[in-house]
């Protein structure tokens, strides 16, 4: 089966990717959470970060 992805694609990606780590990081982590809370999460874990959330409000308000 042929490539999709040209080798250029791949270098151009690659170095977006070392020059935005912080920013790829942080996509990267919003998206488990989000996959997290849509397919596994039941009511305990729900409860849990929804304190979690109301917590991290208040230390970013101060």
């Amino acid at each position: 089966m042929a490539q999709k992805t040209s080798e250029a694609q791949k270098r151009a990606t690659q170095a977006y990717r070392e020059k935005n780590r912080e920013k790829v990081r942080k996509q990267s982590a919003q998206s488990s959470a989000r996959t997290f809370i849509r397919k596994y999460a039941d009511l305990a874990d729900l409860e849990e970060l929804e304190q979690m959330i109301e917590e991290r409000k208040k230390a970013l308000m101060d």
